[in-house]
């Protein structure tokens, strides 16, 4: 009998509890250290880190198991990191209420248009290696487009930031950006939604994935299903 659906994703991505608790207690015991006035970008990388170990080992569980999912696996878990960058800068800006030029996010090392621009390049490369993969997820095409545009958003914007000096500009589509004066949207505020659409077309395309494996696993089990009946079978009327 086949699993659910939610039951395959349980399985698919269970993890140790002691792993868990123990990784959860590391970052609690580092956000302490913002009481020794530790810089909130340090501490969150650090925090980034300490789950890096987790992510390492059931990245190779997956592949042992299921080959390049694992792949699919890593790029969802690491652009829902990215995106909680773009939810925490969200926060700084309209409920905190720090100006749009000083809201860095967590780890304010890394908002550079280099880091953007790198970083969209590995996600439309990761997406492209998937669909030559997963040629059947057809929801992949759909993070293939939205991807393509963020990475040609922030190509212009490193060209830009290159030519001028400067920083944070509008881009494409930014209010006040080169394509008929962007839509009503700030930078920060477009690029979250960039981000938030990545990401939810990713995790649509990752449970089609799934129910392709779980509806592989089916295939499999009947056929093995089908082969001891006729075993069966075949005793019988030997006998």
């Amino acid at each position: 009998m086949s699993q659910s659906l939610p039951k395959t994703i349980l399985t698919i991505h269970r993890i140790p509890v002691v792993s868990i608790i123990i990784t959860c207690l590391l970052s609690l015991g580092m956000i302490s250290t913002l009481l020794l006035s530790w810089t909130m970008w340090l501490v969150a990388l650090l925090i980034a880190l300490a789950w890096l170990p987790m992510l390492v080992i059931k990245t190779a569980s997956l592949y042992r198991k299921y080959r390049w999912f694992a792949l699919f696996f890593v790029l969802v878990v690491t652009q829902g990191a990215h995106l909680l960058e773009h939810v925490f800068q969200m926060i700084q800006i309209h409920i905190l209420g720090i100006p749009a030029a000083l809201a860095n996010g967590l780890i304010s090392i890394l908002n550079t248009e280099v880091t953007h621009f790198v970083w969209n390049i590995w996600v439309l490369a990761l997406t492209v290696t998937l669909i030559f993969l997963f040629p059947r997820n057809h929801w992949l095409k759909a993070v293939l487009v939205v991807s393509i545009w963020h990475t040609i958003e922030h190509t212009y914007l490193l060209y830009e930031a290159l030519k001028t000096g400067i920083s944070g500009l509008p881009g494409l589509l930014g209010h006040g950006g080169l394509i008929g004066g962007g839509l009503p949207l700030s930078r920060p505020d477009l690029h979250f939604f960039y981000n938030f659409i990545e990401e939810a077309l990713l995790l649509v395309a990752y449970l089609v994935q799934i129910q392709q494996i779980r509806a592989g696993q089916h295939a499999l089990a009947s056929s093995a299903q089908e082969r001891a009946t006729v075993a069966g079978s075949r005793t019988s009327i030997a006998s």
